[in-house]
């Protein structure tokens, strides 16, 4: 199974607050990837803006992007998740916004980022029709549940309502994974 639920969160503020276009855009270089391009994000936390570049998805500590002052919003979700999964280290946060019948293309994530933290997916507004693929799961969520998904394997998006599809990705190493980490090197 590559998605399971955990439990459900209150999204309301953070969906109001995100209606603002202006929020949207400020670093688009994921949307030219031809993967991605039906899309629009906001890059809430991830490697420092100045290390963007060849080697921006190599190993790195992870800071908040000015944008967070905006969306403070965010932060008590973020928090939350943390200690509901026992992260030990919060990586990249990502609020993407696809646009009402837009898509994002089958990809597999790869890199260090992808591969050393756990994923948790946040719908924020997230309509039927809306969903999540992997090429054995198909998910479509209420806004607030929350997910744990890998990516690290084919996945992508579909937006068939008639509504823009918020949702946030947030990326933490949790306890869980360090202990298996452990045992595996053992």
């Amino acid at each position: 199974m590559n998605a399971r639920y955990l439990f459900k969160t209150d999204v309301h503020d953070l969906a109001v607050r995100l209606q603002d276009d202006s929020l949207y855009g400020l670093y688009d270089a994921r949307r030219y990837s031809g993967i991605h391009s039906d899309m629009t994000d906001i890059w809430v936390r991830y490697n420092h803006i100045d290390n963007l570049g060849e080697h921006f998805n190599d190993s790195h500590e992870s800071v908040w992007y000015p944008i967070i002052e905006r969306i403070p919003e965010v932060l008590p979700i973020v928090f939350d998740l943390m200690a509901a999964v026992s992260g030990e280290r919060l990586g990249g946060v990502l609020i993407t916004k696809l646009k009402a019948g837009g898509k994002i293309l089958p990809h597999i994530d790869r890199g260090w980022h992808a591969g050393y933290y756990d994923k948790f997916f946040v719908p924020i507004q997230n309509d039927k029709g809306a969903i999540f693929c992997w090429d054995d799961q198909v998910i479509e969520p209420d806004a607030g549940d929350i997910w744990q998904f890998n990516n690290d394997v084919n996945h992508w998006v579909e937006n068939n309502s008639n509504r823009d599809r918020i949702a946030m990705i947030v990326c933490i190493k949790t306890f869980e994974r360090s202990i298996r980490e452990i045992r595996n090197s053992a």
